[in-house]
């Protein structure tokens, strides 16, 4: 099954990716399981955005709503439409299933059919698209619907045959006029409920981090905490983009926080580390007015490392010194002392044998 969870999340991801920001998106991922496993054979995850707001099974044959404002109630009628739509996905996907089973000769093992299906409206409220991918085994992503309320795109895939001009035509139909209309209506209930997640701006700290690898130095861009997940993240040498061929990383992360991180890292060399280069990071999101900018010069940090480095050796040398004059001078101050002392026993002698002849 870790198969299936990584194709999953690559789905949702590419998803919430293409999703832009003038735009708000829900999607349902739906997998159908074929086999023995502890999962229910059907389950959908229905994203807001980048948020889970609702999950439906084929044990439970219901919705239950996962956001954050579970205050509001959730009427009637939004829960058939949920039930009715997910119910008509689990029938599609396991009639599509027998189909694919004979096309394959599938005799046993654990076989999986994903769906993901969805719609994005424009931020006036205004209906921009539906459309649905299916795929099988985490291999093959065939037949897929478009429809952006001018142009109608179906592809049947390699799989199976595709729908004749009639089935077209009927299809068209009734994402037009049925799902459509409802997947924009529950999109428009769950953005007013869950305004304050998705709608909310939270700037990104920027760190321009140094390490030494080797052959020469790591220089890393970090973006971190940064919501929505659109981020433009840039590495500049003396004011010039490097390319991103030359650059490590790049994809945006979720970081447990409901936030996001963005890392790019640059290999420089020993040889262009002595070179006066400087090296910036910039930063442009929805959150900012102005982008945000972090520098790093390389060739002056190594000027003033070295600088540093004479310093720290002069210092050295003027302590050593002065604790040589220090113990040379306590050394000269004692042989004096001794030698003075010698003095006055003698003379005290002297003064005593003096005496001792007088007498």
């Amino acid at each position: 099954m870790g198969k299936l969870s990584v194709f999953l999340f690559v789905l949702s991801f590419c998803t919430i990716v293409n999703s832009g920001s003038g735009s708000h998106s829900l999607w349902a991922l739906a997998t159908y399981i074929n086999g023995e496993t502890p999962f229910p054979e059907f389950t959908v995850v229905v994203m807001l955005e980048d948020v889970q707001v609702t999950y439906y099974d084929s044990n439970m044959k219901h919705f239950i709503y996962k956001g954050h404002n579970t205050s509001d109630k959730i009427h009637d009628d939004e829960a058939k439409n949920g039930d009715f739509v997910f119910g008509v996905m689990y029938h599609h996907m396991k009639e599509r299933y027998f189909h694919l089973k004979h096309h394959f000769n599938l005799t046993e093992g654990v076989q999986v059919q994903q769906k993901l299906t969805g719609c994005e409206m424009l931020d006036n409220g205004e209906p921009a698209l539906v459309m649905f991918k299916d795929a099988f085994n985490a291999i093959y992503t065939d037949r897929t619907l478009y429809y952006n309320m001018t142009h109608f795109t179906y592809d049947a895939g390699k799989l199976l045959l595709g729908w004749d001009g009639m089935r077209q035509a009927y299809e068209r139909t009734l994402y037009e006029n049925v799902y459509l209309p409802i997947c924009i209506k529950s999109l428009k209930k769950i953005l007013k409920r869950e305004k304050n997640i998705v709608m909310r701006k939270v700037p990104p700290r920027l760190r321009l981090i140094k390490k030494e690898v080797s052959g020469g130095f790591q220089v890393s861009c970090l973006a971190f905490g940064f919501y929505p997940r659109h981020i433009n993240l840039t590495l500049l040498r003396d004011g010039q983009p490097v390319v991103e061929q030359d650059l490590t990383g790049g994809e945006v992360l979720p970081s447990g926080d409901g936030t996001y991180q963005l890392r790019k890292s640059l290999e420089v060399s020993t040889e262009e580390l002595k070179k006066r280069h400087n090296y910036t990071c910039t930063a442009s999101h929805l959150s900012l007015d102005n982008k945000l900018d972090v520098s790093w010069e390389s060739g002056a940090e190594r000027v003033h490392l070295s600088t540093l480095s004479a310093l720290l050796v002069m210092l050295l040398v003027v302590i050593l010194l002065g604790i040589f004059i220090c113990v040379k001078r306590r050394w000269s101050n004692t042989a004096s002392q001794s030698k003075l002392a010698n003095v006055d026993a003698t003379v005290s002698e002297e003064m005593n044998l003096s005496s001792d002849s007088e007498t």
